[in-house]
């Protein structure tokens, strides 16, 4: 149930191709409300501060490397819009060993560790 909930985020961006970093990009209200529950439900922590994302290692794992990419890419425009910055990016950390499990940018792309 989780994985197919991920799969409907893969249609994250509405900024139509846009490569303006000072334009803001939104999620959908249900991208919203995803993330937020992945969060109550203790898969997610996010520190938009920061811009770190810790997430439960059963999800990560479970999920393929498009979907990663663009789940990412959903994260990074979450912490951005929370932050208020506009600033698209995002350090993806596993929740339980700390360890750097990947990083998205909406200049310099996505990058798996």
């Amino acid at each position: 149930m989780v994985l197919f909930s991920l799969l409907m985020m893969t249609n994250c961006s509405s900024d139509n191709g846009s490569s303006a970093s000072s334009k803001k990009i939104e999620l959908s209200q249900s991208q919203v409300e995803l993330i937020e529950d992945f969060v109550s439900q203790g898969f997610l922590e996010i520190d938009a501060s920061l811009n770190k994302v810790h997430i439960d290692n059963s999800l990560w794992s479970g999920m393929k490397a498009s979907l990663k990419e663009d789940f990412s890419y959903c994260l990074s425009i979450y912490v951005g819009n929370k932050k208020g910055t506009q600033l698209y990016w995002c350090n993806i950390y596993d929740m339980y060993s700390g360890k750097r499990l990947a990083k998205y940018s909406k200049s310099w792309g996505f990058k798996v560790y």
